[in-house]
Parts: C-alpha cells; sequence; structure tokens
C-alpha cells in the first residue's frame, strides 16, 4: 500500500510493508527515509487509500528519520578511490594531450605543457589544467556522474524486465552502456528458469533503524552453472546456482567489494523484518563493460553491517556534540 505526499519540499512516497511498518521516501531535496508508528493512525491509513493530505505534520512528530543503507556504509574508507581519482585525472590529461588542447611548448633545454590558443605559449597551471579538464567535462566528478547516469540506465532496463518479462535490446543504448546490458542478459540466458518476485522492494527495520531499497526478489526452479569469478588469466569460474529464492543487487562498479556484501544483508534483514519471506542466498549481480557478469553470493553477515550502523551512530552523535 503506497501513496504520494506533498511535503512541502517535494512530493514523497509513503509505503506500508507487508509486517505494517509504515516508510516514507523521498528524493528530492535530499534523499530522506522515515520509518513511522505501527500500527497507522486511521487519518493516515484513510489518506493512504484515498487521496494524499495537504501537510506532513504527523510525519515530523511521530516519524523518526532514518539512515539508508547507502548511507550507513558510506562511512568505510574507501581505499581503492584515491587511486582512481589519480587515473581520471591522468587519462583526463592525455585526453588534452591527445586532442591538440595541450603540447609541448618551451625550447630543448626547458620543456613544458601549453594550451591551444595560448598564442604566448604560457607555462600550463595546476589551475589553468583544471579548468580545461572541467570545460571539456573530463574532471572526476564528471566521471563519477557519466558513471552513475550508465547505472541508472541498466537498473531502469533490469527492472523493466523484472515488471514485464521484456527483455532489453543492447542495441538501442550508447556504446558506453551496450556492453553492461549484454552482461545483463548473459546472467539472464544462463538462468533461463529465473522468475522475479518483485523489484525494487523498499524495507526498513525498526528495530535498528535504517531503511532502503534493493533491486530484486527472484526464485529459480532449476540448478544453474553462473559465472561467479572472472579474471584475465583464468577466465570465467562456474558454479552452481541451486533452485531457492534470492535477494539481488546489480551492479556496474569496476568490481565486487565487501561493502557489496554487507549491504545485501542489511537489506535482508530489513526485508525479513519488513514481513518478506527468507531468502536462500544474496547475490551481487555484476556487469561489465565487455558484456559478460558475475554472480557472487554474499560471504556477510548482519553482523558485519551492525557494526558499521554503530560507527554511523557514533559519528552522527559526535557532530550533535561538537
Amino acid at each position: 500500500m503506497s501513496s504520494a505526499i506533498e511535503s512541502g519540499q517535494s512530493t514523497g512516497t509513503v509505503e506500508v510493508t507487508p509486517s505494517g511498518i509504515p516508510v516514507y521516501y523521498q528524493s528530492k531535496p535530499k534523499r530522506l527515509y522515515r520509518i513511522g508508528p505501527n500500527p497507522l493512525p486511521t487519518d493516515l491509513l484513510i489518506a493512504i487509500g484515498l487521496s494524499a493530505p495537504d501537510g506532513l505534520g504527523y510525519l515530523t512528530d511521530d516519524w523518526r528519520e532514518v539512515p539508508s543503507v547507502t548511507t550507513v556504509l558510506g562511512v568505510l574508507e574507501k581505499k581503492a578511490l584515491p587511486w582512481w581519482g589519480m587515473k581520471v585525472g591522468v587519462e583526463g590529461v592525455l585526453s588534452l594531450y591527445e586532442s591538440g588542447l595541450l603540447y609541448g611548448g618551451g625550447s630543448p633545454e626547458t620543456t613544458y605543457l601549453t594550451h591551444y590558443g595560448d598564442f604566448n605559449g604560457g607555462r600550463a597551471t595546476v589551475d589553468s589544467i583544471v579548468a580545461a579538464l572541467t570545460e571539456h567535462k573530463l574532471t572526476v566528478n564528471h566521471v563519477r556522474d557519466k558513471a552513475g547516469n550508465r547505472g541508472q540506465s541498466v537498473h531502469d532496463a533490469f527492472e523493466a524486465w523484472a515488471r514485464t518479462g521484456l527483455k532489453p535490446d543492447p542495441s538501442i543504448y550508447p556504446d558506453e552502456e551496450r556492453g553492461y546490458v549484454e552482461g545483463l542478459l548473459a546472467f539472464l540466458s544462463d538462468v533461463p528458469s529465473i522468475e522475479p518476485i518483485a523489484a525494487e522492494v523498499l524495507v526498513a527495520s525498526a528495530e535498528h533503524g535504517f531503511a532502503g531499497r534493493y533491486d530484486i526478489r527472484f526464485r529459480t526452479w532449476q540448478p544453474h552453472d553462473v559465472v561467479v569469478r572472472r579474471t584475465p588469466k583464468r577466465g570465467a569460474t562456474y558454479r552452481r546456482l541451486a533452485p531457492g529464492l534470492y535477494l539481488g543487487d546489480l551492479k556496474t562498479s569496476k568490481g565486487v567489494y565487501a561493502s557489496h556484501a554487507r549491504q545485501l544483508e542489511a537489506y535482508e534483514q530489513a526485508s525479513v523484518e519488513s514481513g518478506y519471506e527468507p531468502t536462500e542466498a544474496r547475490g551481487i549481480l555484476h556487469v561489465a563493460a565487455d558484456g559478460t557478469y558475475e554472480f557472487v553470493r554474499s560471504w556477510a553477515t548482519f553482523e558485519d553491517f551492525r557494526v558499521v550502523l554503530a560507527v554511523w551512530q557514533s559519528d552522527q552523535a559526535m557532530k550533535e556534540r561538537k
């Protein structure tokens, strides 16, 4: 059961999970989750069933704001991020050089980089190169946003298949997205008995105080061999996926990380608390630009997420004391 609710800031949605946990979610101007009282007041039940109320006063006094699963995991140090940022910066400078926007200047004794159009042959500086990278959309932020758009496109294709049964046509996607869609199709081809149960499932844990939305619940009716690991030297490693109920999340990242496994176990905990049947296992469906996939079963437990949640809660408490 759900209804659009006008918050005064944006239009959010109230959904009630199968176990009766009411969850409010808004995406703008910031992503926000609130968990409400259980059972819901009669007036709100009427509002959800009939029409949206004018305000959200009852969503401030009796409802508590909770973090999303991804917000909680954001406190973890991303060790690969500085290295990734450095590589993006180097690739951006190389792109400027290869396109002629940067070139070598000076004399044989003293060489340096200068910008195209600088008729005085002035030396390029850190600030001037950053400005050029920004102008030509080659900064870390631009690359990150582009990756986010790519990920959203593939997620939309996955959700559309789960809701309609129609598989996406890779030929209609831009070059930078096509391979990821092909990876999704490769997984679906390897698991022909797959049956989507629900997509974009909103769940919440009233006990532990967090909420989130995961990509899919699905069931397989027959055993299937799926790729669980792929390396340049050894190629694909297959393992048997047994029939059963699974919780899955799609990733278009460079790899599969421990935070992904923690994320899935948090979703499972909240999913069961929200009234959904426990799953046999959780899996990360990692699709890559070359049209391949890996389906990696979670190797975490809920305790692995809970300790990170405790750190996030400690950080919030310290901010309030500061």
